[in-house]
């Protein structure tokens, strides 16, 4: 899945606009969980979990439909110098 992709999807617009502020901070790399890795798509790279660090966090609640809560986390490499971000 794209950036532009995930800033399309429906999500909560608090949620969108931190994404897009990520984005211009160089957080560009969208990180995807696969078995005991984090794929970044735009380097098509693999990361274990002790090659890269979390910088911040961000929880996202709908008291209405709990279905819908998510995690936005800004991660960076600082071995790679690679910044960017996992939706959960």
């Amino acid at each position: 899945m794209t950036v532009h992709s995930l800033l399309s999807m429906t999500l909560n617009e608090s949620m969108k606009n931190v994404l897009e502020d990520l984005l211009r901070n160089g957080y560009t790399c969208n990180f995807i969980k696969k078995n005991d890795y984090l794929y970044c798509y735009e380097k098509d790279m693999n990361f274990r979990s002790y090659e890269l660090n979390i910088t911040e966090r961000f929880r996202y609640e709908d008291k209405s439909q709990p279905s819908n809560n998510s995690v936005l986390y800004a991660i960076e490499s600082t071995e790679y110098g690679l910044k960017g971000f996992l939706v959960n």
